[in-house]
């Protein structure tokens, strides 16, 4: 009894896992049953922010072991989150826990053979010692468990293959981790699994628990709050780096730190104490207002890179002379855009070719405006292209008309690029250069 307290009394020293020299590993460890929750993507965040911080190492652990939901296709969800996330693992290899499973069987055979464990009905069970369970949590602070509060809890089912608590434990002594940094559920857990890491002779690794997500209403955020899930949002055309840095701020980052950030820079900044212990509201408006501000900050080769796949779902080819339109035109249209799905839309003008399919409303405008765009296109084809020039000779034309700016500008954005309203007209006209704005006023 002595030497197990005394043990215990070494493990709260150390168990900050701050003020040690040990190399630092972390790992999130996902179970593949769909697509990945926003939690999911904000614990993998923070873990590997803690390791850039600390100059360690990320890992992650697939647990696979649940055969029904661990579908090859699920695996690819969470391989997929992670890639567009930018958060793969540091060594870029994924651990299988299913490879796992003979360490396993064989911990717990140490543990029966010890005395700390005993067979019930075909399962194992863990026998709970005497005393008390604590551990100096790194956002929670201190925490201590009665041990007679806990039950004896099974290891190994009769069918031979082991439960939750005794895989993780197998599985971070064996890849090393040093923190586990997870979502605050996991709190009655711990103490079972601190349990666990003494009685197999594993140094305990220090535990974080982070706040959970919650939706506008106070309840665990789920699909009824709209998108939950991180493919959902790419599907929805925001940007990866836009969403890591909302999570950010969900428990840490500042709500007014808005200036991007990447990776590298956010992990000198991170500093796990500084987590807040509350749970966390999800504000969708908020993560639409910085994916917008991310989009402006994105350059337009790389904007082009990521629309281009959308444009195709749209049954459209950007070629080698569309892509000048394109870049020119998003220039004036990320202002307008929220996603990439939005900025997509309103870039495929430039892209497309006339005919355009219009609805009756545009095929009426441009048909009552025909009359002033064949006047315009006379002083347009001796126009010098120039932006300011260009909005000069539609105003003045309006002007010397006396006629209201939507009489000529509608038609005249309808023939340039089938929709009512959108970009400014000489925005559009700069665009698409002038041969191109001439040939598409020719065709109407």
């Amino acid at each position: 009894m002595v030497i197990e307290l005394l043990q215990q009394s070494l493990h709260r020293c150390n168990h900050t896992g701050m003020e040690t020299n040990q190399q630092v590993r972390v790992r999130i460890a996902p179970s593949p049953t769909g697509k990945m929750h926003i939690g999911t993507a904000r614990t993998a965040l923070f873990n590997k922010l803690f390791a850039l911080h600390h100059n360690g190492t990320y890992c992650v652990r697939i647990e696979d072991t649940d055969k029904e939901r661990s579908t090859p296709e699920n695996i690819d969800f969470i391989k997929d989150a992670f890639k567009w996330l930018g958060l793969e693992p540091d060594d870029g290899s994924y651990v299988l826990q299913s490879q796992n499973i003979e360490k396993h069987k064989t911990a717990a055979q140490k543990l029966l053979n010890s005395g700390k464990a005993y067979k019930d009905d075909g399962a194992v069970r863990f026998k709970i010692p005497e005393g008390h369970t604590h551990w100096q949590d790194l956002v929670q602070g201190d925490i201590t468990y009665d041990n007679k509060d806990l039950e004896d809890f099974v290891i190994l089912r009769s069918d031979g293959t082991p439960t939750y608590h005794l895989g993780v434990v197998v599985d971070d002594a064996e890849m090393g981790i040093t923190h586990i940094i997870r979502g605050d559920d996991h709190i009655n857990n711990t103490p079972k699994q601190i349990l666990l890491h003494h009685a197999l002779g594993y140094a305990a690794p220090s535990f974080a628990h982070i706040p959970l997500i919650h939706g506008p209403d106070g309840s665990k955020l789920s699909k009824r709050h709209g998108a939950a899930s991180v493919q959902d949002y790419c599907d929805q055309g925001y940007l990866s780096a836009a969403l890591r840095h909302y999570l950010m701020q969900l428990s840490w980052l500042p709500g007014d730190a808005m200036e991007p950030l990447t990776l590298e820079q956010a992990g000198v900044q991170f500093n796990i104490s500084d987590v807040k212990k509350g749970p966390a509201s999800f504000d969708a408006a908020k993560l639409e207002s910085i994916n917008a501000r991310y989009l402006k900050e994105t350059p337009p080769i790389m904007l082009l890179a990521l629309l281009n796949p959308l444009f195709k779902q749209q049954g459209l080819e950007n070629t080698e002379e569309t892509t000048p339109r394109v870049l020119k035109g998003i220039r004036g249209l990320v202002d307008r855009a929220k996603n990439l799905v939005e900025l997509a839309d309103m870039a495929s003008c430039y892209v497309q070719s006339p005919p355009f399919k219009l609805d009756e409303a545009a095929q009426a405008i441009l048909e009552n405006g025909q009359e002033h765009i064949q006047m315009l296109k006379a002083e347009l084809n001796d126009a010098t292209w120039d932006g300011e020039l260009l909005h000069t000779i539609i105003a003045d034309y309006v002007k010397d008309h006396n006629l209201k700016f939507p009489m000529v500008g509608k038609p005249l954005r309808v023939a340039l690029t089938g929709r009512v309203n959108g970009q400014g007209l000489a925005d559009i006209m700069v665009a698409l250069g002038k041969d191109e704005t001439l040939s598409r006023l020719e065709k109407i």
